[in-house]
């Protein structure tokens, strides 16, 4: 099982205004790491009508976690403030394409966005997690290409080095590729390293029409490198097609898999049909819904 260090004082060589190695400043965000001691957070990108609210409705429990995804340009920060006070944990999902990418990031020319969002985001009430430029290992001509591992990693300490200057120790970021592409070695080549990162993320579905994936066969290689790195681990996205007569079964096999690794702290379910139209809504196949009202339900996943 991971150990979180005990950590007083860490310092990032990134400076805000020429470039890494000029500067320090205490990296106040990695002293926060929010995780429960046991058990892991469930929650769901819920893009139905009625919400969150609809979704725990069905499900009979709270969620824990709600993501959102913003443009690049959002400056409404504020709304979180109301997924707070419900208490809920939010997961803001930053997309950086098709408004910039790493380069321009690692440039400073983006410093005074991020800036605003960082002080925005310190004053909500309360912890958020933070996913920027979430799938950032896209290959390049995909839509959420960033660049180079390289640029990505300079682009990412930049904007972690203005949240920790700002203060914003509310902040926690969940660094999240692909989920597949740990197993090729490909994530990896992206990691800014442990001082910049508070959660591992990945991405992974079963996609309809492709070859059949368990839930274990997608999350196992991101398990591994989390738990190397001493971080917990969160499924930002994830999710198998609602109307397959196999999905109740992956969705008990996910809920088993997750319970059998502790290191697994957060897992939130896409309840949407995804810009390619797949369709994995949980309530539009009540076998499905089933099967998740189930998972719910399980003792592991209570935790708050």
């Amino acid at each position: 099982m991971r150990r979180v260090p005990l950590i007083a004082a860490l310092c990032l060589t990134v400076s805000l205004a020429a470039g890494p190695a000029a500067a320090s400043t205490h990296n106040a965000l990695h002293d926060r790491i929010i995780e429960p001691p046991s058990g892991t957070l469930m929650g769901a990108f819920p893009n139905e009508p009625g919400g969150i609210a609809a979704l725990e409705s069905r499900l009979g429990r709270r969620l824990v976690i709600v993501n959102r995804y913003v443009p690049w340009t959002f400056a409404n920060w504020a709304t979180f403030a109301a997924y707070l006070r419900a208490g809920h944990l939010p997961m803001i999902s930053w997309s950086a394409r098709p408004t910039t990418n790493a380069a321009a990031i690692a440039s400073g020319s983006q410093d005074a966005l991020i800036r605003r969002a960082a002080i925005a985001l310190r004053g909500v009430g309360g912890n958020v997690l933070l996913r920027p430029f979430y799938e950032f290992d896209q290959p390049t001509g995909h839509p959420r290409a960033m660049g180079t591992p390289a640029q990505v990693i300079a682009a990412w300490r930049r904007v972690y080095a203005i949240f920790a200057a700002e203060h914003a120790t509310n902040v926690h970021f969940v660094w999240c590729p692909m989920a597949f592409d740990f197993a090729r070695g490909v994530a990896q080549r992206y990691w800014p390293g442990s001082a910049y990162v508070q959660w591992v993320g990945a991405d992974g579905y079963n996609f309809p029409g492709s070859t059949w994936h368990s839930f274990g066969q997608l999350f196992q290689s991101a398990y591994s490198f989390a738990v190397a790195q001493r971080k917990p681990l969160i499924a930002a996205e994830t999710a198998s097609p609602a109307a397959d007569p196999r999905t109740p079964a992956w969705i008990a096999g996910a809920a088993s898999f997750i319970a059998s690794h502790p290191d697994f702290k957060a897992v939130s379910y896409f309840d949407s049909v995804s810009p390619k139209g797949y369709n994995f809504r949980i309530a539009s196949n009540p076998k499905t819904l089933a099967a998740f009202v189930a998972w719910g339900r399980a003792a592991w996943f209570r935790a708050t």
